[in-house]
């Protein structure tokens, strides 16, 4: 096992153990409408999928040993495993808190993807987007 496989073993195992679980809507299938302004109205945001999330202050040191670019993480960005799915304007609801995502991090080491840091930023209506 590489030492990159080995970094993705380990922060895995950290986002299930520390991560909250939670819900992601996907904003592309959506039902969405703009109107002639240009304001997106959210209508119905379909089924969400299920993944885990850290928030970045939580288990910021043991990850900061696990790849490059974790010293900036703050209390608007959450760690999600390499592998979920989620994208740019994805509603995330943790612990009954509605965020969207604003931007995905990538962090890599040795060509390989050992974690994802989202920027989020925290919404109160969830059907103006």
């Amino acid at each position: 096992m590489t030492l990159s496989t080995s970094l993705r073993t380990a922060a895995r195992n950290l986002v299930n153990t520390f991560g909250n679980t939670a819900s992601v809507y996907t904003y592309s299938s959506a039902t969405t409408s703009e109107s002639e302004e240009g304001d997106i109205t959210v209508s119905d945001w379909k089924t969400a999928a299920s993944i885990k999330v850290v928030n970045g202050d939580n288990v910021k040191e043991s990850l900061i040993q696990a790849g490059q670019g974790m010293e900036s993480i703050g209390e608007d960005e959450k760690i999600i495993r390499d592998d979920a799915t989620v994208a740019v304007n994805d509603r995330i609801t943790v612990d009954s808190v509605e965020y969207r995502v604003d931007e995905i991090r990538p962090v890599i080491t040795q060509d390989t993807l050992v974690v994802q840091i989202i920027k989020v930023s925290r919404v109160t209506d969830t059907t103006n987007w």
